[in-house]
């Protein structure tokens, strides 16, 4: 049994949906206790709450971690960060990260006032070295941690001769290219009269177009869109797929994309973020360069079960030894505080 945690921390999050970043804090803050608070920027569910679990819904960051006394605060994504230079400013005595989710900018404000936070906190956490790299550069490795974004260990199923059966989940939003996967999936069924693609998860501005894009394609019968899920419910529809589609323009540690190769789906994505370097090409994964390359590969991996299956149990043992997301986050703000260098 890990010793107990000695430290109060503060996490906070500009909004609590359905990204990577959120769902990664409710899971941690669910397993860690009262150790670990999770703070939301704006308004939230109605309902009980769990104790550790705060929506501010405009009160001040800064005034909550003073009141909880927080060791350490941690501030996901560029709407936290006015949040984080308040804190710094008014409660100078607790320690402070910048949490970094991708390897590249959303727009302008996001690049200043990351470029502007990195300069103020004690430490600088990312989900990848792509983040650290992409946001802070060379510079950024020497100063950053890295946090896994391993959420959990879930049992993958038993799977037999691969079919074109085609998943994601996530937000449905443009910076996931989901127009891009709708496309290379029609190239793939043109020619599969079985070929299914299901998308899970919450329309954050993209579904109608998307949904457009599917009738004009004709797939409007082949492609499903399936709503928002919990991670059960995911699991077991994606035991009825064997390929994972993420192709975005942007990525950082791309946490649905672990979960997905942690249950033996063969990844299809872009060399964005991490994904470059843990979807190794007809090893772990297929690396999207362009659709006919793609739909090649893929149609290699369906015409060969041994090369899937390889493939496939190469994606589950990627992460069998890495620590999960709670336990990393809690080591690295108790070491933090306690001024314990890596």
């Amino acid at each position: 049994m890990p010793p107990p945690l000695t430290v109060c921390v503060l996490h906070v999050i500009p909004e609590d949906g359905l990204g990577g970043v959120e769902i990664a804090a409710r899971t941690a803050a669910a397993r860690v206790g009262e150790a670990l608070q999770v703070a939301s920027l704006t308004d939230g569910p109605p309902g009980d709450l769990p104790a550790n679990v705060h929506y501010l819904r405009g009160a001040s960051a800064s005034a909550l971690a003073r009141r909880l006394k927080a060791d350490v605060a941690v501030f996901s994504l560029w709407k936290s960060i006015p949040a984080l230079i308040m804190t710094r400013l008014t409660a100078p005595g607790i320690r402070t990260v910048l949490f970094l989710h991708s390897d590249r900018p959303v727009h302008l404000a996001d690049r200043w006032l990351t470029a502007l936070a990195a300069r103020l906190v004690d430490q600088v956490w990312a989900d990848s070295p792509e983040s650290l790299k992409g946001r802070l550069g060379e510079a950024g490795l020497l100063k950053g941690r890295i946090i896994s974004f391993v959420r959990h260990r879930p049992d993958p199923p038993v799977r037999a001769e691969p079919r074109p059966a085609f998943i994601y989940w996530g937000r449905l939003t443009p910076l996931k290219r989901i127009d891009r996967a709708i496309r290379l999936f029609a190239r793939i069924a043109a020619n599969r009269t079985d070929a299914r693609l299901t998308l899970i998860g919450p329309d954050a501005g993209s579904q109608g177009e998307l949904e457009a894009l599917a009738r004009t394609l004709g797939m409007a019968d082949r492609i499903e869109f399936a709503g928002p899920l919990g991670f059960d419910a995911i699991a077991e529809r994606a035991a009825q797929a064997d390929f994972f589609l993420q192709l975005s323009d942007q990525e950082g540690a791309a946490m649905s994309v672990i979960e997905a190769m942690q249950l033996g789906l063969v990844p299809v994505v872009t060399p964005v973020g991490q994904m470059a370097e843990y979807c190794r090409p007809l090893e772990t994964g297929v690396i999207f360069q362009d659709e006919a390359q793609t739909a090649g590969d893929i149609g290699r991996m369906l015409s060969d079960p041994g090369l899937f299956s390889r493939a496939s149990a190469a994606a589950i043992n990627r992460w069998t030894a890495t620590r999960l997301y709670d336990q990393d986050f809690m080591a690295a703000a108790e070491a933090l505080a306690r001024g314990i260098r890596r």
